[in-house]
């Protein structure tokens, strides 16, 4: 006869150990984390699969002459807006450009043959009254002699920081707004 001491338990022939156990549930514990934490992705795509403008402005493709991070800079409502952005020209010819808020007379841009350069580094290209506030958006038509007008929904900035050298000056006077040789056409429409 085995004489157990007063201290030891009865298993009834199992053993006490947890061991057994954690080895059945810890494969299982590992799948089913793996599993849970691989569905993260299915909820959050890859950022890269979604084309977006990385820039303040909105991009205009006029045929030859494209137009990248287009914005309208403005002290506050109904004041002068200067626009800017990276203009682009492949053709052999200069180009010029309309730009045109709703109801509202158009200004113009020359775009040199064979160039990228920034609108509104030499001379400022303004609309005469802004119809918003810095932090909104505006409506604006963006045009040239051989390709259809694009309306595009351009952001208003405060001259502050990256645009701080493009505060408005006077208001344009009717006489450099007047002007025009650009005729509308097809409208594309076309939204950030």
């Amino acid at each position: 006869m085995t004489r157990r001491t007063p201290l030891a338990r009865r298993s009834g022939g199992r053993s006490a150990s947890p061991r057994p156990v954690l080895r059945l549930l810890l494969p299982v514990a590992v799948a089913g984390a793996a599993l849970a934490l691989s569905a993260c992705q299915t909820q959050s795509p890859i950022q890269t699969d979604v084309p977006y403008v990385a820039a303040d402005g909105v991009p205009v493709d006029l045929g030859a002459v494209q137009l990248r991070d287009l914005v309208v800079i403005s002290g506050g409502k109904d004041k002068p807006g200067v626009l800017s952005a990276s203009m682009s020209n492949s053709s052999g010819e200069a180009t010029r450009i309309a730009f045109a808020l709703p109801q509202a007379q158009p200004v113009y841009a020359e775009a040199p043959a064979h160039s990228e350069q920034r609108l509104s580094d030499a001379t400022q290209v303004q609309l005469p009254a802004v119809p918003v506030s810095a932090g909104d958006v505006v409506t604006l038509s963006v045009q040239s002699p051989n390709a259809p007008a694009v309306v595009v929904v351009v952001p208003v900035l405060t001259a502050s920081g990256y645009y701080a050298t493009l505060a408005p000056t006077a208001a344009p006077s009717p006489t450099e707004t007047a002007t025009s040789t650009a005729t509308p056409t097809a409208t594309a429409t076309t939204t950030p």
